[in-house]
C-alpha cells in the first residue's frame, strides 16, 4: 500500500471528529455540521481506496490478510462502541458539572431547587416553547436549562425559529424574536431575559394556581403605587407582580374595610398615623385570616399603629438608628443609615441571608422594633433582623427632626437592635401573619436597587401569603468558573482521547512500518 496516501484516512477521522464537535457546540446548526463532517470523511476514505486500489488488492491477497481482517474488524467494532458511548453521553441527563467556585455561585440556587421539587410533585410536564433568532442567547438558554434538566426537572423544551415558522410565532403573539414561553396546564409565563433568576421566576409563576391580591395602603402620605419618583413603589410593585400576585392600592376609610379579596395588606410608609376606624378594619382583617406587613419610618407618629401591633406582640420605638460619625461608610452614604447584618437563621424570610455571612442590607430613616412576648392574642413573635452593633448606634426619644438637636450621650446607645420582626397565630380557624419593619425606604424606587432588597421584599410577601416553598435568595449573575463535562466538551474529549490521539500514533507507526518494508 502507498504510504503517502495514509494521510487521507487520518484526515477523514479528524474532519469527522471536528464536525461532531461543532455540531455539539452550535445546536442550531448541528445537522449541517455533522452531515458535512461525516460526508467529507466518507469521501476521503473512498478517495483513499480508489487511489490505492491495487495496494488494497495486494494487501488482502497476502497470507496475513485473514489475521489483518480480523484485527480490522476488532478495530471497527471498538470504534462503534466508542461512537455509541459518545451518542449516549451527549444527552443532557448525562451532563456533569463540578462547581469549583468558592461560594458555589454557579450552582442552582435554593429557590430553583425548591421550584424543581415542587414541579416534580405535579402529574404534568412543564412545556417550554423557545423562540430564538440570536444564536448566542439560544446557547445561553440551553446551558441554563441543562442545569434544570440535570436535576431531573419534568420539562419538555421545543426550539423554534420564528423566521422559519412565522405563522406559529404570530399565533403565540410573539413580541420579541428571543422568547421562551413556559406553560403548565392553563398557566403561562414568558421570559425574554435569560438568567437563572428569570427562568426560576417563570417556573414559580406557572406553578402557582391562580393569583392572590395584595393591597398597598394610601391616604396617609404614602408613596404612589405606580409612582416612578424616588418615593414611589413602581419597582417593588413590579417585583411582586413578577411572582404572580395582583397588586392594587386601597384607601381604607373609603372602602370601609380591607377588601374581601385581599390576602395581604402592606402599610407602605405612612407619614401620618392611622385613624381609630382604620385600626378596627385591620383587626377585622386579621380576624378573618388576613396578613399585614407594616413599613414605618423613624420620626413618624405611630401611636395607633403601635396600638394595633401590640395586640400581636410587636411595637415600634421612638428612636433613630444612625451610623457612627467616624465610620468610613458615613462619609459615603450619610449618617442616617443602619446596616442590618444579624439575621434569624430559622425565619423563612431571613434564613438564607443568615447562611451568607457577607450579606448586609442598608436601611434609611430606621426605627427599632420591640417584642411583646405576653401579647393578648398569644401570637408567636420573632425578631428576625438586627443592626450591626459595631457600626450602628441608637438615638433614643426621637419623634421628629427637632429631637435630633442637642443629642446628649445619655440618649445614645450602642449595640445590636432589632428593626425587623414577625408574629403569627390563630384567632379563628385560619392562621394570620404580621410583620413589622422599621423602615420603608428599602422598598421605594430609590432604595429598591440591590438584589438583597428585592429578596427581602419577595421573601416577606411569600411568607405573608404562606408561599414559603418559593422563598430563597435569587441567583446572582457572576463570571463562570466551573469545570464542566457536558455535551460539547464531553464529545470533544471522547473523540480526542479515543480516536484522534491513538490513531495519530497508529498512523505514524503504520507509515514507518511500510516505509521500512519498502526499503
Amino acid at each position: 500500500m502507498r504510504s503517502g496516501l495514509f494521510i487521507l484516512p487520518f484526515l477523514a477521522i479528524f474532519i469527522a471528529a471536528f464536525g461532531t464537535t461543532l455540531a455539539s457546540s452550535f445546536a442550531s446548526q448541528a445537522l449541517l455540521f455533522k452531515s458535512t463532517g461525516w460526508g467529507l470523511a466518507a469521501g476521503l476514505i473512498a478517495l483513499w481506496v480508489w487511489l490505492d486500489l491495487s495496494g488494497f488488492r495486494k494487501f488482502f491477497s497476502r497470507k496475513g490478510a485473514k489475521y489483518g481482517a480480523s484485527s480490522g474488524a476488532v478495530l471497527i467494532l471498538s470504534v462503534l462502541v466508542f461512537v455509541g458511548i459518545s451518542v449516549i453521553t451527549s444527552r443532557p441527563r448525562f451532563d456533569k458539572t463540578w462547581d469549583l467556585s468558592r461560594d458555589k455561585t454557579n450552582t442552582l440556587s435554593d429557590q430553583s431547587v425548591k421550584a424543581i421539587e415542587t414541579l416534580s410533585k405535579k402529574d404534568q410536564t412543564l412545556s417550554v416553547t423557545a423562540y430564538f433568532m440570536d444564536q448566542q442567547q439560544e446557547q445561553t438558554f440551553r446551558d441554563l436549562m441543562g442545569l434544570y434538566l440535570a436535576k431531573n426537572a419534568k420539562i419538555k423544551i421545543e426550539y423554534v425559529n420564528p423566521q422559519r415558522e412565522n405563522t406559529r410565532a404570530m399565533a403565540d403573539k410573539l413580541t420579541s424574536g428571543n422568547t421562551a414561553i413556559f406553560k403548565l396546564g392553563t398557566q403561562e409565563n414568558r421570559v425574554t431575559t435569560f438568567t437563572e433568576e428569570k427562568i426560576t421566576n417563570a417556573l414559580v409563576a406557572v406553578l402557582k394556581e391562580g393569583s392572590k391580591k395584595i393591597y398597598f395602603t394610601k391616604g396617609h402620605g404614602e408613596g404612589q403605587l405606580t409612582g416612578q419618583d424616588a418615593e414611589g413603589f413602581d419597582r417593588a410593585a413590579q417585583e411582586i407582580k413578577n411572582n404572580r400576585y395582583d397588586v392594587a392600592d386601597v384607601t381604607l376609610l373609603d372602602q370601609g374595610k380591607v377588601p374581601d379579596d385581599a390576602v395581604a395588606l402592606l402599610i407602605a410608609g405612612p407619614k401620618y398615623d392611622f385613624k381609630d376606624a382604620e385600626i378596627k378594619f385591620l383587626e377585622d382583617f386579621i380576624g378573618r385570616g388576613g396578613s399585614i406587613i407594616a413599613f414605618v419610618d423613624a420620626m413618624v407618629q405611630a401611636q395607633n399603629i403601635n396600638k394595633f401591633l401590640s395586640k400581636y406582640g410587636m411595637s415600634f420605638n421612638d428612636d433613630l438608628m444612625i451610623l457612627l460619625p467616624d465610620d468610613p461608610l458615613t462619609q459615603r452614604l450619610g449618617q442616617n443609615n443602619a446596616i442590618i447584618q444579624d439575621f434569624d437563621e430559622f425565619s423563612p424570610i431571613t434564613k438564607d441571608f443568615a447562611r451568607k455571612s457577607s450579606v448586609a442590607i442598608l436601611f434609611q430613616n430606621t426605627r427599632t422594633v420591640t417584642e411583646i412576648p405576653d401579647n393578648p392574642s398569644k401570637f408567636k413573635v420573632s425578631l428576625i433582623g438586627k443592626t450591626a452593633g459595631e457600626t450602628t448606634v441608637r438615638v433614643k426619644n426621637v419623634q421628629s427632626a427637632a429631637d435630633l438637636k442637642g443629642i446628649t450621650q445619655e440618649r445614645v446607645e450602642q449595640g445590636s437592635f432589632a428593626v425587623m420582626a414577625t408574629s403569627y397565630g390563630k384567632i379563628g380557624e385560619k392562621e394570620s401573619r404580621i410583620a413589622a419593619f422599621g423602615s420603608v425606604q428599602f422598598i421605594t424606587n430609590q432604595g429598591f436597587l440591590t438584589a438583597e432588597n428585592r429578596d427581602l421584599l419577595a421573601n416577606s410577601v411569600s411568607w405573608l401569603t404562606q408561599d414559603e416553598d418559593f422563598i430563597s435568595i435569587r441567583p446572582k449573575d457572576t463570571t463562570k468558573s466551573t469545570l464542566t463535562i457536558a455535551t460539547g466538551s464531553a464529545t470533544l474529549n471522547l473523540l480526542f482521547i479515543c480516536f484522534i490521539y491513538p490513531f495519530v500514533f497508529l498512523g505514524f507507526g503504520a507509515f514507518y512500518w511500510l516505509k521500512r518494508r519498502q526499503a
